[in-house]
């Protein structure tokens, strides 16, 4: 590729949006020589469908956003932060992004149920003048980034006493169960149950996120079982004959199983999942009670008991897409050891049909950016994909604000090329003739500028599966013919040759010694069989 095409390439993309010109042009060459330069490489060492995903916590602004308020400067500043923060996801070829948009039982986005979140505009319950969900989907699909909303479900205060009028109101329903400084609302009443689903399906159908994720926060940590606490007569008006903490349990599955309801018959090709805590299922707790192997390490399955968190039960009742444990051990580690937990959840996550994407924490490189613990880290990378099962795996990184910190190592091999999310498990029961997806059409190249048409008529059955949702654009040496960059396999088009996810039908490319090749990707990331440039 001469300097030429990158230099108008470049130009290109920086004039897509005027938030653009306020990144480093350093930057944007940098994702310019990766993007177009290491797909036409013939590397393979990239697999073509794997979750990359990135957690962006926003809970005391974490990962963002480093100013509140409401004021005109303060939003242009959030605005471009988050675009900053996308940008590098663009640039280190991630394929998703989780952004947090309920906390505390408050929002990050314009809500019907629950006040706007102080995260964001300072003050709970005081908008901050713009919809930053709107703002994260829409710039997310600007870059082919899919976009999950991450929602923490029951927690609504680690010490604070909020005092707006929704939270008086919960407050004077009874929805709140405190234990020490935690507060969440109460996941024994049906009231409370029912709210989460109604947040979720205010999300899932106000916004087009590609996917929707609960964290690891259920009941308050260690809270006793026993008549001190705010939920023992509730328990025993409704099931004595459970134990207390089974009965905190089905709570958590009866919550889990009514969204995911509630998601597959609204739109069911909006992935839902759950990051629980990387141990679970001892022998002791959770294991013979589902029919699994328990898990080999020395770690205590803390969750089962202390905040009646029960992952094998989700898995088992088949009400998560996909699970994404949090792993946050070295492979050394005495008790947890990275590996086996990784090969163990692989294994159960297999065998209940699930979607594996391992959370892994970037945080040592906060303070010991080492070049032994960046290989660890890549190690771990490395036996996700060892370990992953039919290629419904992938890694997660938490969180954003480190992912600069371990970038170059990725971009030099690990992520070095883009990926496709995995194909939704449970599209595969789905009928051949409505697995159909049609290709694009009218495929042309005008100056930079590569167009197609949808190709979609509307008929077909199954909207959802067989409905474009987005486009895959592939680009490869004009000297190869279509026969020579299809996979052997019958998976396509070679993943070494994908250039860009496209939410849209137009895109800048590179002009030169390239062809170009799209297909249509469903909401199930079914793939259709690609339409060539002539």
């Amino acid at each position: 590729m001469t300097l030429a095409i990158i230099d108008v390439t470049l130009r290109s993309i920086i004039n897509r949006t005027s938030m653009n010109r306020i990144f480093g042009r350093q930057i944007l060459i940098t994702f310019i020589l990766l993007s177009l330069l290491s797909p036409l490489t013939g590397s393979s060492v990239n697999p073509k469908r794997e979750m990359r995903g990135v957690w962006l916590a926003t809970v005391w602004g974490i990962d963002w956003p480093s100013v509140t308020g409401n004021s005109h400067d303060i939003r242009r500043r959030q605005m471009i932060e988050m675009a900053a923060l996308l940008d590098r996801c663009e640039a280190m070829n991630l394929t998703t992004v989780f952004f947090q948009v309920r906390c505390m039982g408050d929002v990050m986005y314009k809500s019907q149920l629950e006040p706007w979140s102080s995260f964001v505009s300072g003050t709970r319950g005081v908008s901050p003048g713009w919809d930053p969900l709107k703002f994260v989907v829409e710039e997310c699909h600007r870059r082919g980034l899919e976009c999950y909303a991450w929602v923490n479900p029951f927690r609504w205060s680690s010490g604070t006493d909020y005092d707006s009028a929704p939270d008086r109101k919960w407050k004077e329903k009874g929805w709140l169960l405190t234990y020490g400084k935690y507060t969440v609302f109460n996941p024994g009443l049906d009231e409370v149950r029912q709210h989460v689903v109604d947040i979720c399906r205010e999300i899932v159908s106000g916004y087009e996120v590609d996917g929707l994720v609960f964290d690891d926060y259920f009941y308050p940590n260690k809270i006793p079982e026993d008549s001190t606490v705010g939920d023992y007569c509730l328990w025993q008006a409704q099931a004595p004959w459970m134990s207390f903490g089974d009965w905190r349990r089905a709570n958590v599955h009866k919550t889990i199983a009514d969204v995911h309801s509630m998601i597959s018959d609204l739109r069911p090709e909006v992935r839902f999942g759950i990051s629980p805590a990387g141990v679970a299922a001892r022998s002791r707790t959770s294991a013979s009670k589902w029919g699994s192997e328990p898990v080999e390490v020395k770690a205590d399955d803390w969750q089962y008991a202390e905040i009646y968190s029960d992952p094998l039960g989700w898995l088992y009742q088949g009400t998560v897409d996909f699970i994404s444990p949090q792993i946050y051990w070295p492979t050394t580690h005495e008790t947890a050891p990275y590996e086996p937990l990784a090969s163990w959840w692989s294994g159960v996550s297999n065998d209940y049909g699930c979607h594996l994407y391992n959370s892994m924490t970037l945080a040592p490189l906060d303070k010991r950016n080492t070049l032994a613990e960046r290989g660890e880290l890549l190690r771990q990378i490395d036996t996700n994909r060892s370990t992953g099962i039919g290629g419904y795996n992938g890694t997660v990184l938490y969180s954003a604000k480190f992912i600069h910190k371990l970038a170059p190592d990725l971009m030099k091999a690990h992520f070095k090329g883009k990926s496709l999310s995995p194909e939704l498990r449970h599209a595969m029961s789905v009928a051949d003739d409505d697995r159909e997806i049609a290709s694009p059409e009218d495929l042309r190249l005008k100056g930079h500028l590569l167009q197609w048409g949808s190709g979609d008529t509307g008929t077909s059955r199954g909207e959802a599966v067989c409905h474009p949702r987005r486009y895959v654009v592939y680009a490869f040496p004009s000297n190869l013919s279509k026969d020579e960059v299809m996979d052997e396999n019958g998976d396509g088009v070679k993943g070494e040759y994908l250039f860009r996810v496209v939410y849209g039908t137009e895109l800048n490319v590179p002009k030169g010694h390239f062809n170009f090749a799209v297909t249509s990707l469903s909401g199930y990331s079914i793939e259709s069989a690609p339409i060539f440039l002539k």
